[in-house]
């Protein structure tokens, strides 16, 4: 007979694999970790790219006595929970992490924590553990998401975060915990626990400008309750959005018909700016997120602000790149321009942010360099998915280095 868990994760692949199949899945809590993973991953309205991690609790052979022991895998450091495979999880012994609680010496050493995690390692993995590894570990339940969905954050990062989240917690029967923002770390990883045993049948954990908690005794159950939970949030965001009407305070320059063409005239030049310490790959998106954002009246304000969340954070350091262009009034040639002259004075200034902030151990900044040999063709390709969305892709081809393309 099945174990009330097996048949909860079988329920969870009967969509995707037939019976047998699905029962051999369910009864490797390996593969069924990454499985989970991978559909969290597949959305970038979960998680961005890199972003967020996962973990389950389960019992495996000890190969020093071969029996029983139970482990703690979580996604590796720097892996991707939309593409990670079984060899992307670290795990470690679950109770050689219990017993870094006594030998903690308080929130100005956590860091000196990671390096046990190495030495708490199963079997022959190897795989780095994050520093986000205890947060999963401490939380008393067999498997646990670590989200940055978009709609979470834009109530973790709200000046009213907290009111909003109890607001939301009675208007959907759900009991979500706020908890402010703390450095991810040991001392997180036991708020955390404080936080959840503090409040008895919790949903979950939300942390202040970073990101969502949520878990389940079972691999369904775990996803059940993050995705229900980041819809929720979903609909409360959009209920708020029709409320106040406009949002970024109103369209300031309205999106331009031809932006395909434009996109394909300075990207040669923005690529060669972006490119002049280390060679990039171009993106262009012009959803409808993206140019209400971009042509808004506080778009320059807001990325002044910086990011809101860690996720962001990877991909625009403190904070984006604005440019300013009036196309109404301004030429192509004069965008060109202005992005030149804005990549060296954010690049200056990230250099006098970054040194700031930096210890002796810290790795060191390249030295700033302005110019880059200027790619010599462009070539913009249009690829269908389905009847209505598209993804634009942009070819381009350097002298020395082949092509390179960006999806």
């Amino acid at each position: 007979m099945p174990t009330l868990a097996t048949k909860a994760n079988t329920l969870l692949l009967k969509d995707l694999w037939d019976d047998a199949e699905a029962e051999k899945l369910a009864s490797n809590p390996l593969a069924l970790l990454r499985y989970r993973s991978n559909l969290l991953g597949a959305d970038l309205r979960i998680t961005n790219f890199g972003g967020g991690n996962t973990s389950s609790k389960f019992e495996m052979a000890d190969p020093f006595t071969g029996k029983p022991v139970r482990i703690l895998a979580v996604k590796g450091s720097g892996g991707d929970i939309g593409s990670i495979r079984e060899s992307g999880f670290a795990q470690l012994y679950f109770d050689r992490l219990v017993q870094l609680k006594g030998i903690y010496r308080g929130e100005s050493l956590e860091d000196e924590m990671v390096s046990f995690y190495p030495l708490s390692a199963f079997g022959e993995n190897k795989v780095a553990a994050s520093i986000d590894t205890a947060l999963h570990g401490f939380l008393p339940y067999d498997h646990v998401d670590h989200l940055h969905p978009d709609w979470a954050i834009a109530i973790a990062a709200s000046a009213n975060g907290q009111r909003k989240m109890e607001e939301f917690n009675k208007e959907f029967g759900r009991k979500i915990v706020w908890l402010p923002w703390q450095r991810p770390g040991f001392e997180l990883a036991l708020m955390l626990e404080k936080a959840n045993a503090d409040n008895p049948g919790a949903d979950g954990i939300i942390l202040g400008s970073h990101g969502l908690f949520t878990w389940g005794n079972t691999q369904r159950e775990c996803y059940v309750n993050s995705i229900e939970t980041i819809d929720q949030m979903g609909q409360f965001i959009q209920a708020h959005e029709r409320r106040k009407g406009a949002i970024f305070g109103g369209i300031d320059k309205p999106a331009l018909p031809n932006r395909e063409d434009v996109a394909a005239q300075i990207l040669p030049a923005l690529r060669g700016v972006a490119s002049s310490n280390r060679r990039q790959i171009a993106h262009y998106a012009d959803h409808g997120d993206a140019l209400d954002f971009a042509g808004s009246n506080w778009a320059k304000e807001l990325c002044g602000l910086g990011t809101s969340c860690p996720d962001h954070f990877l991909r625009t350091r403190i904070s984006p790149m604005f440019v300013d262009w009036n196309p109404a009034t301004e030429s192509i040639d004069a965008l060109k321009k202005r992005i030149a002259e804005e990549a060296v004075a954010y690049r200056e200034t990230y250099a006098h942010y970054y040194h700031s902030w930096a210890r002796p151990d810290s790795p060191k900044l390249k030295p700033l360099r302005h110019r880059h040999p200027r790619p010599r063709s462009l070539r913009l390709r249009q690829e269908q998915e389905g009847s209505t969305h598209h993804h634009r892709v942009l070819y381009q081809r350097h002298s020395r280095h082949g092509r390179c393309s960006g999806a």
